[in-house]
């Protein structure tokens, strides 16, 4: 029975395939010296031995050659397995891409030139052509599917260690023998000063601070973040820092934190609209539990006009969310009850003025550059304050009284105050 003339094409595409794998194993020793001329990363052992790279060599010429002319190539799990090895061993996918295109060239040239000593007809070589480069196309699509799908596991399971590793140090279940190994997973060095960072979510399973480990970073602020059901916490090295023994309690003690906790402070005031604590400084990893407690508070403190509170900066807004929000309101009514018989207008017009006041260190003068209005009005404003309380500014405790009330009013006092 004779072929068809494309049967009689096909049949003599696969017997040039046959020959191209009787020349199999010179074929593959010849492309692993091509590929590790061409390709640095092969040309040592470290990421692929030179044993592992041949065996790879080999299966691809019998892949591509031993179906030619019969059977297309739609599927290639070997190419994706050795994707995902090639991923183990990290070697950059620019790499491997690079050595399967040296390959393809490389068997192109001994396809042309066993076609040309064995005067096979020009269309029997440009199909032999055409079936080759399709299977060296599906080869190295299948190849990077499964690089990246090795990728995206490791990136996976790193990740799910490190939110593991960070839960256990938010709980205080971290022996001091894993700290290290905890900053190394984490990615945060292993000396402090550091703090914790408690940002209020939105909802549910949305994070309230999505940027802020790369703003972090930015600044020179290694951090690690994980999402739990009310907050976003982080713990964050502070910037400035270096890795020597000085960066423990003698630097928490300078100037240098309070810049640094003035810079991570405009950093997560500008990342987004949510409320954010900010614990103390501290030095040990293993104290991290507690200081996510104080960072809690401060977040308590925070509102709308001050989003971010540092617990060590701001100790009146402190004392202010320590309560339950029942006995706050009823301390701030217990000072400014007499308040309550002023238009709302009057009221808050009073308050925000004392509050310029102390924002200013005392001064009408700044206060009145902040407001507005003449210092005057300020002094105006603030004996008026003085009567309706019946406290005095000249008085310290009749100042801390109303600075707590102040600060109590303006987050915890939003219920509507009887007349």
């Amino acid at each position: 029975m004779e072929h068809k003339p494309q049967d009689r094409v096909g049949a003599q595409v696969a017997e040039l395939g046959a020959r191209m794998v009787q020349q199999a194993e010179p074929l593959a020793d010849a492309l692993v010296d091509r590929i590790r001329a061409a390709v640095p990363v092969y040309r040592t052992d470290a990421a692929v031995s030179a044993e592992e790279l041949r065996r790879t060599c080999l299966d691809n010429i019998h892949f591509v050659f031993g179906p030619i002319g019969r059977v297309p190539a739609l599927n290639s799990p070997e190419s994706r397995e050795n994707g995902r090895q090639r991923a183990r061993a990290g070697v950059p996918l620019t790499a491997v891409m690079e050595a399967y295109r040296v390959a393809a060239r490389f068997l192109w040239e001994q396809l042309a030139d066993t076609a040309a000593r064995s005067a096979v007809p020009a269309e029997v070589t440009v199909r032999a052509a055409s079936e080759m480069w399709l299977v060296l196309d599906t080869y190295t699509q299948h190849m990077a599917e499964g690089y990246r799908e090795e990728i995206t596991a490791q990136l996976l399971s790193r990740e799910q260690e490190r939110s593991a590793l960070l839960e256990a140090l938010l709980e205080g279940r971290l022996a001091e023998a894993d700290l290290w190994d905890a900053a190394d997973v984490l990615r945060i060095p292993a000396r402090g000063p550091y703090v914790v960072i408690a940002a209020r979510v939105p909802d549910i399973g949305r994070h309230a601070l999505p940027q802020a480990e790369a703003a972090l970073r930015g600044i020179g602020a290694a951090s690690a973040w994980r999402l739990l059901h009310d907050v976003e916490v982080g713990v964050a090295r502070l910037p400035g820092f270096g890795s020597g023994s000085d960066s423990g309690s003698d630097a928490r003690s300078g100037a240098g934190v309070g810049l640094a906790l003035d810079r991570l402070a405009e950093v997560l005031g500008s990342d987004s609209g949510a409320r954010v604590g900010v614990s103390p400084p501290y030095d040990d990893l293993r104290e991290t539990a507690s200081a996510l407690r104080l960072a809690r508070i401060a977040l308590r403190g925070a509102f709308d006009g001050r989003r971010v509170t540092l617990f060590d900066r701001d100790p009146l807004a402190v004392v202010a969310a320590v309560g339950t929000p029942e006995v706050m309101r009823h301390i701030a009514r217990s000072v400014l009850v007499a308040l309550d018989r002023l238009s709302p207008e009057r009221r808050s017009l009073l308050l925000s003025t004392f509050g310029a006041w102390l924002d200013s260190g005392g001064s009408a003068d700044q206060a009145a550059g902040v407001l507005f209005c003449h210092p005057n009005t300020v002094r105006h404003r603030l004996r008026r304050l003085e009567e309706h309380t019946g406290r005095s500014l000249a008085d310290p405790r009749g100042i801390a009284e109303l600075s707590v009330a102040f600060e109590i009013d303006r987050r915890v006092s939003r219920a509507p105050r009887p007349r």
